[in-house]
């Protein structure tokens, strides 16, 4: 049975990792399926070629076999899933076309295993979505109406306390993401994750620490993607949120504040991938659906980062609205307790995203850029030593802003503070900052600019 012609890179790579020839391959997939009693299923080598340069699909059960051989061939310590190996359909909505706690549940831990054991050069096993497809992906947590959780499957008991463990885990995990780059910990975190929904198939004290549970487990999939979308794993990230999204819909009304959160990392992915139009429905998604909350800083950096969406698109009238709304946000917040995920946007990352508004502004009308330096130094100054990452990413952006108004020596110099904080963290989306600031420069022809940027190479070079 043939599919579209394009390559299975993803069996392309279990193939190269087990060293088996194509005919080599086809004997193991035999031999396992004469174990089965299927005496019927006889591939050759050539038909093995066409499974990975053509994306033929072969026909039920030869891929359940094909991943039962590739799994012993390659000695790994649990199964390979059809996913694996490039052979199950893909999602058409997202990660799980069931929004029901139990499929929901069943998505997250099979996600987490599976990455927990699959080397990050093996490419991706689900679509990144784009446009329509990724809107119709999170369209069902505005609509569904909330469900009652289900009956408990396992033995078990966990109650509040136990939540708070998990999300002082998170939070410590966290605090790493955002000191050391996503590379560190991921794999940990990833292990949790799934550590951790297992526990929403126990038994519960009530049903409030049912829902903080999802609450807990959409946050630790928020960290979770976001240092998978750190190390430039753009899909694998994108599927940790959106599952993160279905996890705080089981939540129901208590879920709209981390729901929103995971609309802002979805929102702030595509910005990062180009995909402005992309970012900025999902931030209005994002701030539709936790209208009902008080205002205060979840309203706030949903505003700011519209703000920047529409500055990306030129709308700089709806740009200037947005740091308006968020200004009157955080006039009014009440200085109630800030949720862990929230506790980012502080003073600094205000004033630094209220500045990158203006140095985006400045493409379109330079004389946004000397405003756009005094915000990013005031932000800058006031970031924590311990945020090395966004010092890192403060740093890009006023160069970025002394560069627009022809400030290069001092560039140059925030340009050298930047490659060393580069030098601390473990961050593909650093490098990506810095490759734009390359190119930004090589427009210039000016001495400075050319050092600058073979400082740039030098420290961003494989």
């Amino acid at each position: 049975m043939t599919g579209p012609e394009r390559r299975n890179a993803s069996l392309e790579y279990w193939v190269s990792v087990s060293g088996a020839t194509c005919e080599r391959m086809a004997n193991e997939v035999i031999k396992v399926a004469r174990a089965h009693g299927c005496y019927n299923v006889q591939p050759d080598r050539s038909r093995v070629r066409r499974w990975i340069t053509k994306g033929e699909h072969p026909r039920d059960p030869v891929p359940e076999f094909l991943a039962e051989a590739l799994t012993r061939l390659c000695h790994l310590a649990r199964p390979l899933t059809l996913a694996d190996i490039g052979l199950r359909g893909r999602p058409t909505v997202g990660p799980t076309t069931s929004w029901k706690a139990d499929a929901v549940v069943a998505a997250i831990i099979d996600t987490a295993r599976s990455d927990a054991v699959t080397d990050d050069s093996a490419p991706p096993t689900v679509p990144l979505l784009t446009g329509s497809q990724l809107m119709s992906a999170v369209q069902p947590w505005l609509h569904l109406p909330d469900e009652p959780l289900p009956d408990p499957i396992r033995p078990g008991h966990i109650g509040m306390n136990d939540v708070k463990a998990i999300e002082a885990a998170t939070d410590a995990f966290r605090t790493l993401d955002s000191t050391h780059g996503g590379g560190l910990s991921r794999r940990a975190v990833v292990g949790q994750l799934h550590d951790v929904t297992l526990l929403a198939t126990n038994g519960r004290t009530s049903d409030d620490v049912g829902r903080a549970l999802f609450v807990a487990i959409a946050d630790l999939a928020s960290v979770a993607g976001w240092m998978t979308h750190d190390v430039g794993r753009h899909a694998e990230s994108q599927h940790y949120f959106l599952l993160g999204l279905q996890a705080a819909k089981q939540a129901g009304p208590v879920g709209a504040g981390i729901a929103g959160h995971l609309l802002n990392c979805l929102s702030r992915q595509a910005n990062h991938l180009g995909r402005a139009e992309d970012a900025l429905e999902l931030v209005q998604a994002a701030q539709y659906g936790t209208r009902k909350l008080p205002p205060g800083r979840l309203r706030a950096f949903l505003c700011t980062l519209e703000a920047r969406c529409h500055a990306v698109l030129g709308n700089l009238p709806e740009s200037a609205r947005a740091i308006g709304t968020a200004d009157d946000a955080l006039a009014t917040d009440r200085g109630e307790p800030v949720p862990a995920y929230a506790t980012w946007f502080d003073d600094a990352e205000y004033k630094v995203t209220a500045g990158v508004c203006e140095s985006i502004a400045a493409t379109h009308d330079a004389r946004h850029a000397a405003h756009a330096i005094d915000l990013i130094e005031a932000g800058t100054a006031q970031r924590p030593a311990e945020r090395v990452r966004s010092r890192a990413f403060d740093h890009i952006a006023l160069a970025r802003a002394q560069v627009q108004a022809g400030q290069l020596e001092a560039a140059d110099h925030t340009t050298a503070t930047a490659l060393d904080l580069l030098g601390r963290v473990t961050s593909t989306r650093v490098t990506d900052r810095l490759h734009e600031l390359d190119t930004e420069l090589a427009a210039i022809g000016a001495r400075t600019a050319t050092e600058t940027r073979e400082r740039i190479r030098v420290a961003t070079s494989p």
